[in-house]
């Protein structure tokens, strides 16, 4: 009961917003295979103007990207998304992929897209697959002709944040596969209609997490923020007002990382999974100019 209570308490406001729900560990560190069979692309008609490549949020899938792929190729450019290890069709009881694996896929498909296109790729992330960008362009910067950061899984500067680090750790260590359900409104009116439902209603969006898994993302979120101050490649970082996953402490310590490589959008109504939000289409034109100033 005290555990139980224990763990209520941390997750209650942690995982309140936030699509923190991450369920599996995939065999096959590489994992082109299962990569290959998720992939979802959307090519423009001619030759495209830019490759991007779309890392979805922390218990989400590859279609998260269903509103925005369609409308980036109108725009003339190539949008891939994939489900990442532990999520969608690759989840496999819930268990952690572990960040090695979560980098090294979105490292692999970067490197497959700039041999097939020769050119460097630009890495859309939202909220963890914010972070995997963050991980994935410091491993081939050579590859990566920038970065757009959605409300991107950060944790820097966090009040009393190790102090929460050993009370998930611990609560992870003693009860690794206890259970709590995230509520996910089909009508919640910050996120679009579609996405709402999407998320609500489809099977393969993950609704119940783990606590090893909780803690798996907590420690990719670290990474993240940790090593951010050595990225160099342009960013793009936004950010909601109603982001109630990701401390805007986290975000404004990633600002002063980003410097002048970066830059930065705040949407005052904005969700915290921006790119399923009502402003979704405002946020996405936002990323294809910014995208055109930036290509190389």
């Amino acid at each position: 009961m005290i555990l139980r209570l224990v763990t209520l308490i941390m997750l209650h406001g942690l995982l309140s917003a936030c699509n923190l729900v991450s369920d599996k560990r995939a065999e096959d560190t590489g994992a082109p295979a299962a990569l290959t069979d998720t992939l979802r692309h959307w090519q423009p008609a001619g030759n495209p103007d830019a490759v991007v490549l779309g890392l979805h949020s922390f218990g989400d899938f590859g279609a998260a990207f269903d509103a925005l792929g369609p409308y980036f190729a109108d725009n003339g450019h190539l949008l891939v998304s994939y489900d990442q290890a532990g999520f969608g069709e690759r989840t496999q009881q819930g268990q952690w992929a572990g960040e090695d694996q979560l980098v090294s896929e979105a490292v692999y498909q970067i490197e497959q897209l700039y041999e097939r296109y020769q050119r460097p790729v630009f890495l859309v992330g939202e909220s963890l697959g914010g972070a995997v960008a963050i991980l994935a362009a410091l491993q081939v910067p050579d590859k990566v002709a920038g970065i757009v950061l959605a409300g991107p899984a950060v944790r820097e500067g966090i009040r009393l944040r190790y102090g929460w680090n050993a009370a998930i750790a611990g609560a992870a260590f003693l009860a690794p596969g206890y259970q709590l359900t995230v509520n996910r409104e089909p009508d919640d009116p910050n996120l679009a209609a579609d996405s709402a439902q999407r998320l609500a209603n489809d099977p393969r969006v993950i609704r119940d997490v783990r606590m090893d898994a909780y803690w798996g993302l907590i420690q990719l979120a670290d990474s993240a923020s940790d090593q951010a101050p050595s990225l160099q490649t342009p960013s793009l970082l936004l950010y909601g007002g109603k982001d109630n996953s990701v401390p805007e402490a986290g975000i404004n310590h990633l600002r002063d990382h980003l410097a002048d490589r970066g830059e930065y959008r705040f949407y005052p109504q904005g969700p915290h999974l921006l790119l399923q939000g009502p402003q979704r289409q405002t946020v996405a034109d936002h990323i294809l100019d910014w995208i055109a100033r930036t290509s190389p």
